[in-house]
């Protein structure tokens, strides 16, 4: 059994009018080709919908029946297509999103602002976590996307860059590095250094730049928590690495940043998504809303940063 909706809406237009003709006219087509569809109709159903006389139409008890049903089916239907539409428009929706607690704080947070003056029909889940976390989670479909840092990942996601930014050491104001032009990893290591866990984005680029330098990843203290870092810098424990953007969102008083050279450390930020997936109207907004506020902070010259473009820039 087999009913198309363009016989249940022909089923519907002789329920509603009582008349063939009628019926024929609400569905602009010719009597002949309605009395056929309602046919095919009775013979998919194997069974007698109306009563038919030279004078009326009059529904059958399985009419009957079947119309109260139809008539709940297709308002089904027809609310879920406005739905959908509602989902498009962004009326309406859901986005789950992940993103690192550098960019969660700053720019993602302040794209899901935009998003709730915007849209606010439309509704975010924000899941902060480290970056293997972030990749697990878009791979897994548990998240539709992550704002986190490019790396090596299996084929199934795929990463949209938005900017490339630099790792700065972080020190007292008043450290022989503050202030200071690029200084080298080696003179950098005579002073203790607080890193994050081998779980920050930011880890594996220092190790890296560590080992081109010819020296140990064995730091003072490694902390889980960038204002645990932030923190031990002010007390004077030593010097942290850290993104500039994780900086933007920190109170920086009595303390300063040191440039550091052969490498210059850099963190890649990207958009991460899986490949096979369509991305939801809701998602696809946050991503938007998540490049215009880093543009906009890159325009304004807030911290060095290199955009999707290859545009260096400066710090005021």
């Amino acid at each position: 059994m087999k009913v198309t909706l363009r016989q249940i809406e022909g089923f519907l237009a002789v329920a509603d009018t009582l008349s063939f003709s009628r019926g024929a006219q609400k569905l602009h087509v010719t009597q002949s080709a309605f009395s056929q569809l309602i046919r095919e109709v009775e013979a998919a159903l194997d069974v007698r919908l109306f009563d038919r006389t030279t004078r009326k139409v009059v529904l059958t008890e399985a009419g009957r029946s079947l119309l109260l049903k139809m008539r709940s089916g297709l308002m089904a239907i027809e609310e879920a297509c406005l739905d959908a539409q509602a989902i498009s428009r962004l009326e309406k929706g859901h986005a789950s999103v992940g993103a690192l607690p550098s960019l969660a704080c700053g720019y993602v947070a302040q794209a899901l602002g935009d998003l709730r003056r915007m849209h606010p029909g439309v509704s975010v889940s924000l899941h902060e976590a480290q970056n293997p976390d972030l990749v697990e989670m878009v791979l897994k479909g548990q998240v539709e996307l992550s704002v986190c840092a490019q790396v090596p990942a299996p084929q199934q996601l795929v990463f949209e860059g938005i900017f490339t930014e630099e790792l700065v050491a972080l020190v007292p104001m008043d450290h022989p590095l503050a202030g200071k032009a690029r200084q080298t990893w080696r003179k950098l290591a005579r002073v203790p250094l607080i890193l994050m866990s081998h779980q920050s984005s930011t880890r594996r680029t220092i190790a890296e730049a560590l080992l081109e330098s010819g020296l140990p990843d064995k730091p003072a203290h490694e902390v889980a928590s960038l204002h645990t870092a932030v923190g031990m810098v002010r007390a004077g424990m030593g010097a942290a690495i850290m993104p500039l953007t994780a900086l933007m969102e920190v109170n920086l008083d009595g303390l300063a940043t040191c440039r550091l050279s052969s490498p210059v450390p850099l963190r890649r930020i990207a958009l991460c998504r899986r490949r096979d997936r369509v991305a939801s109207a809701a998602a696809l907004e946050v991503s938007n809303l998540v490049r215009m506020r880093v543009q906009q902070s890159l325009q304004q010259g807030r911290h060095p940063a290199v955009a999707d473009d290859g545009v260096r820039i400066t710090a005021r």
